[in-house]
């Protein structure tokens, strides 16, 4: 026993963990900027069968030990990929099928640049290394309009989170689809949710994907007002080893709006790992 799988019981707390299923590989489903573990819940017990799952909330988020949370220390996305490595270890995870949503896509490639051992594949849905426009490079966003949703996420929660959440969803879906993520959204605190969202929609992993050696595939909706397909090209071109693949649904969040395309497309890419 190491020195993380001690602390096991206090880690589990912490970061709200979950464990159900049986058998093996171990399917890590990690959530996205405003959402807890709750976002999985009409994808992840498809799975309860024949994998091991594993349900967390990062710090700041769902059920997580809010009081531990450090605004200067999760400034940036290291923090969060540390955090996966440390839940990885305490659980004594291996052979793991990282199930990442929109920013956990970034922080699990971060985490398999340090852990490459523990992870088998990453399946990313719609991930983006960099969400602002640059000369050479289309992230979906102009610098001020980050800034812009940043101030009003900080002058009014509830008015960010009644602004963002129809349209992350896509305002084409169901309108209780975009009620619902708003409600997730506010479950959450203000100030952690600020910080968390900086270090996301500030993030540039760019430069640090030659180093992500473990095979990604990237699912994909159109109509994502958050990443746009242009990122999801720059991946494919970027990625040692990248696969992507449309799923059909429509918004930034399938696992909202078609959740049983998302379990099929999830099934496809572990068995296509498994064949290998």
């Amino acid at each position: 026993m190491n020195f993380t799988q001690a602390y096991a019981p206090q880690i589990i707390t912490k970061f709200n963990v979950h464990q159900t299923g049986s058998g093996k590989p171990t399917l890590l489903f990690a959530h996205g900027f405003g959402c807890d573990q709750t976002i999985w819940h009409k994808v992840a017990p498809s799975f309860a069968e024949n994998y091991h799952i594993v349900l967390f909330d990062y710090l700041g988020s769902g059920g997580s030990d809010t009081t531990q949370f450090d605004h200067q220390r999760y400034s940036t996305l290291d923090a969060y990929a540390e955090d996966l490595i440390t839940i990885c270890e305490a659980l004594n995870l291996q052979n793991i099928y990282l199930i990442g949503h929109s920013v956990s896509g970034a922080i699990g490639m971060l985490a398999s640049i340090q852990r490459p051992d523990l992870f088998t594949k990453l399946i990313t849905i719609a991930p983006s290394p960099h969400y602002i426009n640059e000369v050479d490079y289309f992230g979906g966003f102009d610098y001020q309009d980050v800034l812009g949703l940043l101030e009003m996420m900080h002058l009014n929660y509830f008015d960010w989170a009644n602004y963002l959440a129809p349209i992350a969803v896509g305002n084409q879906n169901s309108p209780q689809f975009g009620e619902d993520l708003k409600i997730t959204f506010l479950r959450n605190d203000p100030l952690i949710s600020e910080t968390f969202a900086k270090a996301t929609f500030l993030c540039d992993l760019r430069d640090q994907l030659a180093q992500v050696k473990v095979p990604v595939c990237v699912l994909y909706c159109l109509e994502d007002i958050i990443v746009p397909v242009e990122v999801i090209n720059y991946l494919q071109s970027h990625l040692e080893q990248c696969e992507i693949c449309k799923i059909e649904a429509t918004g930034h969040y399938p696992q909202i709006t078609n959740p049983n395309s998302l379990v099929t497309a999830i099934q496809a890419h572990i068995q296509i790992q498994t064949i290998e």
